[in-house]
Formats: C-alpha cells, sequence, structure tokens
C-alpha cells in the first residue's frame, strides 16, 4: 500500500476526530480572508482616500494580530493532534516502516487536512464576504453602502500566510516524529500527563502566582502619569505568569487533595471525573492558562472597543457642540450678536484669559456643565479631543497663577467650549471666580460667545470683517476627517469575537482528543455493570469544571484589565463588565453543552471490538 493512500484511509478513518481541527483551522482562514478581502476588493471605495488609507492601517494591524493568532491556534491544534497520532505511528514501525517514511505520511495526512481546511476557509469567506462588509459598514457607521467584490491579491496573501504557517509547523512535527523512539510514539498520548510534584512545591507556586496576580492587578490601576505604558506592561506580564502559575500549583494541589480525601472522592460519583483530570492535569493547566488568557484579551478588546467608541464620539462632539462660536474683545458684544443672528436655542458667554501659554477660565460662565466643585487653590483642566491619554492622574496638570499654586483635581475630557477647547494648543484651566477677576483685568480677557440655533439650516450673517469679530468658526455638519475612527469599535468587536472562539475551540479540541483515549476503558467500565448515568455525570462534570473553572479566574482578571481602561479613558465599564462576561458564559455554556454531546458519543455510543 502507497503512503498515500495509506494517509487518505487513515484520513478517512479519522474524519470524526480531525473535524474539529478542520473547522477550527478553517476559521482562522475565513476571519483572515475577509479583512484581506476588506482591504483590496474595494468594497469601501465610496470612502474618501484619506478615511481608505487609514482604515487601511487598521486592517493591517489587525491583521498582524490575526497572523500571531493563526500561529498559536495552528500550533496548538497540530500539536494536540500530532499526540494523539504518536501512538498509532508507533505501531507503524512494527509493521516495518522507518521514521522517515512516517514523517512523509503524516505529514501527507497534514496536507490532506490544510487543503480542506483553506478551501472550506476561502470558500465560506467567499459567501460571506458581502455580509461581512455590510457588517462591517453598518456597525462602523461609515455613511456608505457595501459593494461585493472579491480580490484575487486576498485569496493569494490568505493561502500563502496559511500554507507558510502550517507548513513550518508541519516540518517542526516531522522533525519531531523522527527524533522519537518506539516507545517515545507508543506512550505519547500517556506519558508526563500527571503532573508530579510535591504538595508544598504546589502551595509555593500557587501563593507565587496569586502575589505576581495581584502585582499585575496594582500596576493595572495605579496611577502613573508618564508611565502608565510601563505600568500597563508590567501588569501584562505579571497577568500572564501569575495565571499560568495559579493553573499551574493551585489547580493540581487542589485536584490532588480532592482525589487524596477518599470521603470526598467517593460521594456523588466524583471519582471517574477527578481522576480523569488529575491523570491529564501536566497538559490541562497549560491549556486552561491559554484559553483564561484569551478570555481575558478578548474581554479586554470589548472594553477596548467601547471606550474608544466613546471617546470618538466625545472627540466628534468638540466641533458640534455650538453651532457657530465668536470670538471678540467686546465682553458688552451680547446684544449685538444676538439681534444679527438666527434664534437660538441655547447660548453662552465665556471670558477667557491667557498667562504663562495658559487659559484661564472663571467657574461661573460654565457652571451648567456638569463639573466637579473645587475649592479657590483648585483648578479643573479641560481636555483636548483625545482618544486615549497617558496620564492617569490629575495631579500632573497642576500649575500656578498670580503667585497661586493651583491643584488640578480633574480632566474633564467634555466639550465644554466646543470647537475652541480642541484646536487650542494650550491647556485650559477652570478657576474660581475670584483668582480670575484678581488675575486678569478687563482688558486682558478675550470672550467666547457659543450659539446653538434652533434651525439647523440658520443662515449666519456674520464675518471677521465685522469690528466686533475677533474670529469665527462654524460647525460642518459634513466634515468625515473623523469617520475612519468609527472602524476601531468594529475591529475590537471582531478581536472579542476572535478571541472567544479560539478559547472556546482550544477547550473543546482538548476534551474531545482525549476521550478518544478514554474509549477502552469506558467500554470496559459499561462491560462490568457500570451505570451509564454514573459515566455521564462524570463526562459531564470532568468537561464542565473545566469551562468554569476558566470563566471564574477569567472574570477577576478582566475585572481589572477593565478598571485600567476605565481610569486611563476616564469611561464607566461596568456595563462592558456584566455584558462581557455575559456573552462569554452564554457561548461557553453552549461550547460545554456541545463537548458533553461529543464526548458522550465517543466514550458511550461506541464499542470496541
Amino acid at each position: 500500500m502507497s503512503l498515500f493512500r495509506l494517509a487518505w484511509q487513515n484520513f478517512v478513518l479519522h474524519a470524526r476526530r480531525y473535524g474539529a481541527l478542520v473547522v477550527s483551522l478553517a476559521f482562522t482562514v475565513f476571519i483572515f480572508f475577509n479583512f484581506e478581502n476588506l482591504e483590496y476588493s474595494g468594497s469601501l471605495e465610496g470612502l474618501s482616500a484619506d478615511n481608505m488609507e487609514k482604515i487601511g492601517m487598521l486592517i493591517d494591524v489587525v491583521k498582524v494580530v490575526l497572523i500571531c493568532f493563526m500561529i498559536f491556534m495552528i500550533a496548538y491544534a497540530s500539536n494536540v493532534f500530532l499526540k494523539s497520532q504518536k501512538k498509532e505511528f508507533g505501531v507503524y514501525v512494527f509493521l516495518g516502516l522507518t521514521s522517515s517514511r512516517i514523517s512523509v505520511l503524516y505529514m501527507l495526512e497534514n496536507m490532506m487536512v490544510g487543503l480542506i481546511s483553506i478551501v472550506a476557509g476561502v470558500l465560506s469567506g467567499t459567501l460571506f464576504s458581502y455580509l461581512f462588509a455590510m457588517i462591517f459598514v453598518k456597525v462602523s457607521a461609515l455613511g456608505i453602502v457595501a459593494g461585493f467584490s472579491l480580490s484575487g491579491r486576498a485569496v493569494l496573501e490568505t493561502c500563502l500566510f496559511f500554507v507558510l504557517i502550517y507548513g513550518v509547523i508541519t516540518l517542526r512535527g516531522m522533525r519531531s516524529i523522527r527524533k522519537s523512539s518506539v516507545r517515545d510514539l507508543l506512550s505519547a498520548s500517556k506519558q508526563n500527563e500527571k503532573l508530579k510534584e510535591h504538595g508544598r512545591f504546589l502551595v509555593l507556586k500557587a501563593l507565587a502566582g496569586c502575589l505576581v496576580l495581584c502585582t499585575g492587578y496594582y500596576f493595572a490601576v495605579k496611577d502613573g502619569g508618564m508611565d502608565v505604558l510601563g505600568n500597563a506592561m508590567i501588569a501584562t506580564v505579571c497577568v500572564i505568569i501569575g495565571t499560568y502559575w495559579i493553573f499551574g500549583g493551585f489547580l493540581p494541589f487542589l485536584l490532588q487533595s480532592m482525589q487524596k480525601n477518599k470521603k470526598f472522592l467517593y460521594a456523588h460519583r466524583r471519582l471517574l471525573w477527578v481522576d480523569g483530570l488529575v491523570f491529564r492535569m501536566r497538559q490541562n493547566y497549560r491549556s486552561f492558562a491559554m484559553v483564561c488568557i484569551l478570555l481575558i484579551c478578548a474581554v479586554t478588546a470589548l472594553g477596548c472597543g467601547f471606550t474608544l467608541n466613546n471617546r470618538i464620539s466625545a472627540i466628534q462632539q468638540y466641533s458640534m457642540q455650538y453651532d457657530v462660536q465668536i470670538m471678540s474683545m467686546d465682553g458688552d458684544a451680547e446684544a449685538y450678536f444676538d439681534a444679527r443672528l438666527p434664534e437660538s436655542q441655547m447660548h453662552t458667554v465665556v471670558p477667557v484669559a491667557e498667562a504663562n501659554e495658559q487659559l484661564f477660565v472663571p467657574y461661573s460662565s460654565v457652571s451648567d456643565f456638569d463639573l466637579p466643585a473645587f475649592k479657590e487653590n483648585e483648578c479643573v483642566l479641560l481636555s483636548k479631543g483625545m482618544i486615549i491619554s497617558l496620564y492617569t492622574d490629575p495631579g500632573s496638570f497642576s500649575t500656578e497663577l498670580d503667585g497661586v499654586h493651583l491643584q488640578c483635581i480633574e480632566d474633564v475630557r467634555t466639550a465644554v467650549l466646543g470647537f475652541m477647547q480642541d484646536k487650542m494648543e494650550v491647556p485650559v484651566y477652570v478657576i474660581g471666580d475670584v483668582l480670575f477677576d484678581r488675575a486678569f483685568g478687563q482688558s486682558d480677557r478675550l470672550y467666547l460667545y457659543n450659539y446653538k440655533f434652533a434651525k439647523e439650516d440658520a443662515d449666519l450673517p456674520l464675518s471677521t470683517d465685522d469690528p466686533l469679530v475677533a474670529g469665527i468658526f462654524r460647525m460642518d455638519e459634513d466634515n468625515s476627517s473623523y469617520l475612519w475612527l468609527n472602524t476601531i469599535f468594529t475591529f475590537c468587536v471582531f478581536l472579542f469575537i476572535v478571541f472567544l472562539i479560539a478559547a472556546c475551540s482550544i477547550l473543546f479540541i482538548k476534551q474531545y482528543n482525549d476521550s478518544f483515549e478514554d474509549i477502552e476503558a469506558y467500554s470496559l467500565l459499561q462491560k462490568i455493570g457500570m451505570d451509564r448515568s454514573v459515566l455521564k455525570h462524570s463526562i459531564i462534570m470532568e468537561c464542565s469544571f473545566q469551562f468554569g473553572l476558566d470563566f471564574v479566574i477569567m472574570c477577576v482578571s478582566s475585572f481589572f484589565s477593565l478598571t485600567a481602561l476605565s481610569k486611563i479613558a476616564q469611561e464607566p465599564l461596568g456595563m462592558v463588565f456584566v455584558l462581557s462576561n455575559l456573552v462569554i458564559l452564554v457561548l461557553m455554556i453552549l461550547c460545554d453543552l456541545l463537548c458533553i454531546c461529543a464526548v458522550e458519543s465517543t466514550l458511550l455510543n461506541r464499542r470496541t471490538v
């Protein structure tokens, strides 16, 4: 029998096991292809050149993240299936096949899996490309009609990246097979699974994990000023290491303690699922840690999406807060402007003064806005429109005026002064009226007259030729310079979905693949008369324990990650935390139920010869 025919026979024989791998790989191809096609197919050709260029840059960033995700997902899935195949390859050695020919057999099987995956991914991506583009345009509020178009470059680059990544990982697997002895091949599926470490060492490892994790949480919520990026990096590293040690120390200690407590172990039919988890603990805790980190990334990505969406809306509000803003040197020109301007539904007059390359406004002129109350030696900063700030400590903006040190108590990121607040090249502070009157005389002040008209299409019969007008700004409703920013939210939502599905896929693939190793054991238990309800309960508990544990630890870590985002963006993210965790919980429950059904079908509905 030729190697190709043997590879095809194995592929058909194990089609059920390969199904999970093909689906996960096809999903990565599907996502990557759609972003490629979105960039190169001309689906967004209704956008301006500037917006399209910036959206293209964002798509490139997302593609880099997706490539990293593809590498991780393909490597993990391939490693899980290679480990389960090694026992079968060990049998081939006894049939006369050399390690080199077995590695070629492995390559042929992988080629079949890869070919089906890439064809399924590209075809499904092509089928749903128009829907994908429409959803992208709708969620991003781009105001254009998505076109249906396919790009040959998108197909070529998708295939090229996938073949390159999958090929390198396949070569790595071939090298592993060639270096494995017959004993290694025969016992690969069961070796080094039970974590043989003393309880004291596991406790120390768990305590160290908690300490490192708490350190990460501390840096995540710490006010850092210009050090906020460094704090974020420290927090990220600590959370990853801490999560890994928690799963590598606390989880094995917990399960081994459950296994040693015979009263607990034999009650409520816990023996089978506890022993099953302990036996595969070395691989399981690593999978748990990876899944938990992916889920934290998913929640953080969604939190970033909502934060950026709110900040972008706030940025756009700077130019839409007022219909017109007039700068004048005359503080008594309100009646003059009221008589010449259309009927307004709201207007304000704000005195502005400059000192030490900083602008100051009195509190009474902006008191209608939701500004915090402050004392005479304190102030509030009116920020420019920004997506994110490196400063999380308002004290960093403290200043001095007229010999008085002003402690900044808050950085306000709402459009109090409208367009002028966003375009001023110097900081703008709100101070007490007494200090403002003492520091600035009438001749030192500039007055900002802000109007919101009752009619949207009202005419403006004023210009800079008027002697009382020093400057004027009119809102431009057709301004689309910020349109590209709307896509950031959509990208973050897609990344949330990708990370979430990847996490659930890893748990499903691991448990479903492990179930094939237990077929003989469960068949024997059924033959000796063990009740099927006991076996079903064991399967349910083993699957649900893995999904549930990851969800609980993810909830704690995601709370701190969203708290850190909330401090940086000054946006409340409590609702995002609740909604994201509810979505994750629902999907994990569905995936858990699907996994339970698949494992039950494998273990309880099959018979060994």
